[in-house]
């Protein structure tokens, strides 16, 4: 009784927060909100990553659509898009091949009427402008490759919302044929450089969804986007032109409600990168790996710190993350320790980890967007992984007791310090598992695959 007791209370505190209007941003639990995060995407091993966002609201939205390539948080391609009443966006992001068949780039494709001004819907590859004019020490590195942007994550947010009594929800409206009746005023209105409806009033209603799908194995992974609502300070957001790099999820409300301990903490930060942060700060994140060798299992962890960028890139660097950018990396170290279902535990050192750390430290993530491959004892390191990651550390199961296939780890992050006294990394991701069984039926091979959001632990010094 008492655990029913407790769990009631929590949903109730949750439904609570998501009712409050305006009061600080948060994460909704019901899905919905003017901010949503979606924590990975590829265009490596075979995988395309299709998109989708939805507008449930009886009011046209302009949103910002925006990809950040997996290194250093850069943007590899922003564009603009009008929702109307109801309306959908989809893509799908696909591989850029060379001559030899290596993943160089990624591209964006559509074939959604909604209205992308300037955007070119049959194909826009990731560009590299914002990397060679943002990113001084990658250009000094000369570490500005597309290959960076052949993962990462991306993130859609809602600049301003048009009633039906402006041009805006007129031009963008499908009527009765399912396109817009006129884009191309909505482009042109750009063209003069400012736009001419004032609109900048927001108010979420929007969830999205991805999945990772490899079309020659028949295997799909799918998530749901994070959404954040009462992102804007007041509701009031900020309608910029399809290419500007402003707003980001940096623009947003100092002001933040989280879950402590079942109780809402109320927090302030010092600016708006801090305190989206404190929404995905974890001191511990917990997921399975299942490596089952009858079917082939896999898993791989995407550990993505979708905040880092402002972080990092200055000339101080700002709490919870310690170590700035260099041109190439900015490292974190981690601790993981791991147990099989039998209880069996082992907390991995030295040959454990590869790449290997040097004696006496801890494993570290690198980058923005991270795997954390798992493999038994003695698996070869040379078997196809499931997301084919180039920012790849692994890490062994158990070798002690007799059930090295399948478990669960912990990752902590304890050691780093945010604002406001709580301990962890902001970090959101999932654990992805894939398995073959050649053994479904006569002359059939069964892929199968899911993804598993991570668990975690928030905690206060």
């Amino acid at each position: 009784m008492k655990k029913n007791k407790l769990t009631m209370g929590v949903v109730a505190g949750l439904a609570g927060v998501a009712g409050m209007a305006n009061a600080a941003q948060h994460i909704n639990p019901e899905g919905t909100g003017e901010v949503l995060i979606y924590p990975y995407y590829t265009v490596k091993n075979g995988l395309d990553t299709n998109y989708s966002v939805v507008n449930t609201t009886e009011d046209t939205k302009a949103i910002k659509v925006r990809f950040l390539e997996g290194e250093n948080t850069i943007e590899v391609l922003d564009f603009n898009v009008y929702l109307s009443a109801y309306d959908v966006w989809t893509g799908v992001l696909t591989a850029v091949v060379d001559g030899e068949g290596n993943v160089v780039n990624g591209e964006h494709r559509t074939a959604d009427e909604s209205c992308a001004p300037y955007l070119p819907k049959a194909g826009q590859e990731f560009l590299p402008f914002a990397m060679l004019t943002t990113d001084p020490l990658a250009v000094a590195e000369g570490n500005v490759g597309m290959n960076r942007a052949t993962e990462g994550h991306f993130e859609i947010l809602e600049m301003a919302t048009y009633p039906d009594t402006t041009d805006t929800y007129a031009y963008s409206d499908h009527g009765g044929s399912g396109v817009p009746s006129d884009c191309d005023s909505i482009e042109s209105d750009w063209d003069d450089g400012v736009y001419s409806e004032v609109g900048d009033l927001t108010e979420g209603g929007l969830f999205g969804s991805a999945s990772m799908v490899n079309v020659n194995e028949g295997v799909a992974m799918t998530y749901d986007a994070i959404a954040i609502d009462d992102f804007w300070v007041g509701g009031q957001g900020s309608h910029t032109r399809p290419g500007n790099l402003a707003p980001s999820i940096a623009s947003g409300d100092t002001n933040i409600l989280i879950f402590d301990e079942g109780q809402i903490a109320a927090l302030t930060y010092p600016s708006g990168a801090e305190a989206i942060s404190g929404l995905f700060q974890r001191a511990e994140i917990y997921n399975e790996y299942a490596l089952d060798s009858f079917v082939a299992g896999k898993t791989e962890w995407v550990i993505t710190f979708p905040t880092k960028n402002p972080h990092v890139n200055g000339a101080i660097v700002q709490p919870p993350f310690i170590n700035p950018w260099t041109g190439t990396d900015s490292c974190h170290e981690f601790s993981i320790t791991l147990w099989d279902r039998e209880e069996q535990i082992e907390v991995p050192q030295g040959g454990t980890i590869s790449p290997e750390p040097p004696a006496g430290t801890n494993p570290d993530f690198c980058f923005e967007a991270n795997v954390l491959r798992f493999l038994r004892p003695n698996a070869e390191t040379t078997v196809k992984s499931v997301l084919g990651s180039d920012n790849l550390t692994t890490v062994r199961t158990p070798s002690v007791g007799h059930a090295t296939e399948n478990g669960w780890a912990r990752v902590n992050f304890a050691t780093y310090v945010d604002a406001n006294g709580y301990l962890g990394l902001p970090v959101a991701g999932f654990a992805a598992q894939q398995f073959t069984n050649a053994g479904a039926g006569e002359g059939l091979l069964a892929q199968y695959a899911g993804l598993f959001v991570h668990k975690g632990m928030i905690q206060s010094q």
